[in-house]
């Protein structure tokens, strides 16, 4: 009998299935491979494009990455990350709205990604189940199978396309009866892929419920807060201004922050974020400190010391600071036009979508994602099929290619049933 794999039962089997969005990647490029002339509509990575289809970024970050000298760019950094870039990274993450009477406490990770992952490595025994929204980002089942924890998923949306807080505090309070601890993974403001962003009503629900459920049950209650897409839902301040309703909480409800710099600062390739949380217990947060950084030895060893010192550099700078908050805003107006017109097309033409607040994706529901998508690619438009619909990411289509695009979407959807 021939052998297929020397690797161990726990790892047969994966990475089998290509990722979704980076298999569509490799399409676009085989297609310009083909035809260096060829006009494609490109709406599947999560990367903000200019209107040529250039990579969006700040200048700023550019000249100032630029500038610094080798030692800051190549050497080490730190395994928790510098005092001064955990110190920026929190600054920045609440600009404000830390809650009162807490300690705040930061680990470097690379990107979002990393700070999710230490989520689930750490707050989550083995076998024990992370609870996900229905509609996500597809890594974090990947992130989960990583981390040997199962998944268990809430219902975002009900029939009407209407937040549904019954599903999440249903499934909340089902796991934490069969496990001492639980995770929830709430990815807002601008939610990937619909664009959802809770609303200071919805916190309103939510807070007290787990405050509740926390100190009712006595067991570890951990929120975690994917806020990769804070800076892109609206003014950047109130769409912070949730977190300051985080106050009071019970010693044994905790809130964890995933920070990334791909977003806020358009260094995808850098590789750069944190894991952020607080607590009104020194202890609690020197513990939290002290396992993240542990598991990043053993995971990444440490992170990218260019980019941590790029965060440091414009922080302390009040007029760098100015400037990349104006350069982001700039592109965000742009990301907001391409959006707007969408949006507006869809209700036109009657294309059905979730809801939309903001942040890079616009979501589209479908019993047969997979096929609209292949369809679409004949056309030369590339999207991303998920598991309940069709993801468009508008940050990276150019605003002359958005007019018509949801009307060629709704034909397409309209021919396969």
């Amino acid at each position: 009998m021939a052998i297929q794999s020397m690797a161990s039962s726990r790892a047969a089997g994966k990475g089998s299935e290509p990722d979704s969005v980076f298999a569509v990647v490799e399409r676009i490029r085989e297609a310009r491979r083909l035809d260096p002339n060829v006009v494609i509509l490109d709406g599947s990575i999560g990367a903000m494009r200019d209107e040529s289809g250039a990579l969006g970024i700040l200048p700023v970050v550019d000249e100032e990455y630029r500038k610094m000298p080798a030692d800051l760019l190549m050497d080490y950094a730190s395994i928790a990350g510098s005092p001064a870039f955990l110190q920026a990274a929190i600054d920045y993450t609440f600009q404000g709205f830390q809650p009162e009477g807490t300690i705040a406490a930061a680990v470097a990770t690379p990107g979002g990604t990393g700070a999710i992952r230490l989520m689930m490595a750490n707050y989550l025994n083995p076998g024990e189940a992370v609870l996900l929204p229905d509609w996500m980002w597809a890594p974090y089942n990947t992130i989960a199978q990583e981390c040997g924890v199962k998944t268990e998923n809430y219902q975002l949306f009900d029939e009407n396309l209407k937040f549904m807080t019954k599903s999440i505090k249903e499934k909340s309070k089902a796991i934490l009866e069969k496990q001492d601890s639980m995770l929830i993974i709430l990815n807002t403001p601008g939610h990937n892929p619909t664009g959802y962003s809770f609303s200071e009503a919805d916190w309103a629900d939510l807070i007290p419920f787990y405050k509740k459920l926390a100190l009712d049950t006595g067991k570890k209650v951990l929120l975690g807060l994917d806020i990769a897409y804070i800076d892109y839902c609206g003014d950047p301040i109130e769409s912070r201004r949730f977190l300051g309703m985080f106050t009071d909480l019970p010693e044994n409800m905790q809130v964890l922050l995933a920070f990334s710099m791909s977003k806020s600062f358009f260094v995808y390739g850098m590789r750069s974020g944190a894991i952020i949380s607080f607590h009104q217990d020194a202890g609690v947060m020197k513990d939290f400190s002290n396992i993240h950084s542990f598991s990043a030895r053993g995971a990444w060893s440490n992170g990218n010391h260019g980019a941590q010192e790029l965060l440091v550099k414009i922080s302390a700078d009040a007029e760098l600071t100015k400037r990349a908050d104006i350069e982001r805003r700039a592109l965000y107006a742009v990301l907001k036009d391409r959006a707007d017109i969408f949006v507006a097309e869809a209700k036109e033409v009657g294309l059905n979508m979730m809801p939309y607040y903001g942040g890079f994706f616009i979501a589209l529901p479908h019993s047969n994602p997979k096929a609209v998508c292949a369809k679409l690619m004949d056309k030369n438009i590339f999207l991303v099929a998920m598991g309940k619909g069709v993801r468009v990411a508008i940050c990276a289509v150019p605003l002359k290619q958005v007019p018509g695009l949801a009307s060629s979407i709704k034909e397409v959807m309209d021919e396969i049933g």
